[in-house]
């Protein structure tokens, strides 16, 4: 069924509503109304965006963040290990969510990543359960032309899943060079992710040229079944929740804003929280459910206390050191440092449309690795991370299921997991304002993928449309910057690049120095775990292995912000996995 009004949803009664018609979201209704007799509510905040070049046009990511249509412009309060800073959050707003402003990457984690949700205390969950899920997505297309980067192993992909993925439409020609020199450190190119460097698949088709998303690959194909029902503009305020004796409490519906209005429309079955790591615990806790103590200093009366809600908080970050290319190699690669320029950029969305120039290329060369890989100093970061980790320990700062998610950490780090991610973008630092016109830079990106510190997102009122407060204790280690200053020491790269670092330059140098410049300069990922964890209750959880919310009978979180321990991995497969074995468990399919 088409999008509807609201005088075809409010007072009405669906088997399912499904609250956030984002990257999970959308797949949980696709998948349920396969079944004709089941019907199904997508309550969608945002608007449709449905054919918006801004979101099919592959090179656009960026561009939305700032902007309601489709953003919803999330900051963090000033956080106190990084200078006082705040941080600014995009997320995807309207049909398909963060799926349609993301940067496409696809891929999956590496296998302890998704075996340490298990050991964690989440019966069933383990690598080999989820991978059926992750091809379930996929429908891989080969590259017509395949370059030394693009190592794939067609039995590591799905090939009959909706969501069509492919490798970038250009190349920079940076890549080789970049792998190249990687090679030097031993870091060398994976057949398949993720231990190694490689050039990542992305969420664009080869021929078509545009985005694959949520909202054009799960549901515009299926709008014309009458069993799904979306309604846009309809900004969820609460679960409307019955008490069930000692069974919990039952979702019977919710309450949405509309047009300034407020409307009702109940559940026969279930309640799925779709609406993503910050507005999933947000909806819980204006319903009453989380800690009391939170929920009473907001005005919420509490109903259900579930202390783990909107705790656990986890997020990747990053920062990045910047160099021009030499002029005379000028000619040789394609940055995006041309799309700054007026008259270039009006060319380069000419040659876009046979499939050329800087909008069909993407940040796409990545490398995982341990932090052995990257750092002489590996063992004496991990000692201090033991004595760090053991102390809060005997100060009482580590409740016991914090303890045994560091003790994984530390596991994985023993082990030699991949830990930390190098990424090669084809510009200048969006941080650096020294931008010399029509030169063109590469920048070296770091990113921290596996944080020991833990956040929080809270309401701070009962006013469903006041962002809630978000506290992510962002800290930062210095290791992998000073790998990316030894890298493009390395040749090729030392004969492409001019040898002074452009962002942040010579004069950061020491590791107070280094300290603060990372302090007030990394940045967020956009990839935030943790706030509705799939966890035992006793340790802080807020849903069981079956996404169901504990203390209610029909409530389940079905999105990224069950996920415990964060992977490293850019988060859009898991988040589409996830969404296609929560609609199994509604169905009664996994049998844990």
């Amino acid at each position: 069924m088409p999008i509807v009004p609201v005088d075809q949803v409010s007072e009405k009664s669906f088997d399912y509503i499904v609250v956030g018609g984002g990257t999970a979201g959308l797949v949980v209704a696709t998948r349920l109304t396969e079944d004709p007799s089941v019907s199904v509510l997508v309550l969608e905040a945002g608007d449709a965006n449905l054919n918006d070049p801004a979101i099919l046009t592959p090179a656009a990511f960026g561009s939305h963040f700032g902007k309601p249509q489709y953003d919803w412009g999330f900051n963090t309060i000033p956080q106190r290990h990084a200078g006082g800073n705040a941080t600014y959050w995009p997320r995807g707003k309207g049909l398909g969510g963060s799926s349609a402003i993301n940067f496409l990457l696809y891929h999956l984690p590496a296998k302890s990543d998704i075996d340490a949700f298990g050991n964690l205390g989440n019966k069933g969950w383990n690598w080999d359960m989820l991978k059926e899920y992750y091809h379930r997505v996929e429908k891989f297309l080969p590259p017509q032309t395949q370059t030394d980067q693009m190592k794939f192993d067609l039995k590591e992909h799905g090939t009959e899943g909706p969501l069509e993925i492919g490798y970038p439409l250009v190349l920079s020609g940076l890549e080789k060079p970049y792998v190249e020199a990687l090679g030097k450190y031993r870091i060398n190119v994976s057949l398949e992710p993720n231990n190694g460097t490689w050039l990542s698949p992305i969420s664009v088709h080869p021929v078509k040229r545009v985005q694959s998303y949520a909202a054009n690959m799960y549901y515009e194909p299926n709008a014309s079944r009458s069993n799904l029902v979306v309604l846009t503009s309809a900004h969820v305020a609460k679960l409307l929740l019955s008490k069930q004796s000692d069974e919990g409490e039952m979702a019977t519906g919710v309450n949405f804003l509309h047009g300034g209005k407020e409307f009702k429309v109940f559940a026969k079955k279930e309640v799925v929280l779709s609406a993503g790591a910050i507005m999933s615990p947000q909806i819980l806790e204006l319903s009453g459910i989380g800690d009391p103590q939170v929920l009473q200093k907001a005005g919420v009366k509490p109903v259900v206390d579930l202390r783990g809600v909107g705790n656990n908080v986890q997020e990747h970050i990053y920062t990045g050191s910047s160099y021009q290319v030499k002029e005379e190699h000028e000619d040789d690669y394609l940055t995006f440092d041309c799309l700054n320029d007026p008259e270039e950029l009006a060319k380069q969305k000419e040659l876009f449309l046979t499939g050329k120039g800087a909008f069909g290329m993407l940040l796409s060369c990545l490398a995982f690795v341990p932090l052995s890989a990257l750092s002489s100093e590996a063992q004496a970061l991990r000692e201090n991370l033991i004595s760090t980790i053991r102390t809060g320990i005997d100060a009482g700062r580590y409740p016991p299921g914090l303890q045994r998610q560091h003790q994984v950490q530390l596991q994985h780090i023993e082990e030699k997991q991949p830990s930390c991610e190098l990424i090669l973008a084809q510009s200048i630092s969006v941080k650096c304002n020294t931008r010399k016109p029509k030169r063109k830079y590469v920048t070296m990106t770091a990113l921290q993928n596996h944080p020991i510190s833990r956040g929080t997102i809270h309401i701070a009122s009962n006013d469903p449309l006041e962002h809630p407060v978000i506290d992510p204790h962002y800290f930062e280690e210095d290791y992998t910057f000073k790998f990316n200053r030894r890298l493009v020491q390395q040749e090729p790269l030392k004969s492409i690049l001019v040898a002074e670092e452009v962002f942040p330059g010579p004069s950061v140098q020491t590791d107070e120095q280094i300290a603060d410049f990372l302090k007030r300069n990394f940045m967020t990922t956009y990839h935030t775990v943790g706030s509705c964890s799939m966890l035992p209750r006793n340790d802080a959880g807020v849903v069981d292995n079956k996404l169901k919310v504990y203390g209610t009978t029909n409530v389940r979180v079905i999105d990224i912000s069950i996920i415990p321990l964060h992977i490293g991995a850019h988060m859009q497969a898991t988040a589409y996995a996830i969404g296609e074995l929560g609609a199994d468990i509604i169905k009664g399919l996994v049998d844990f």
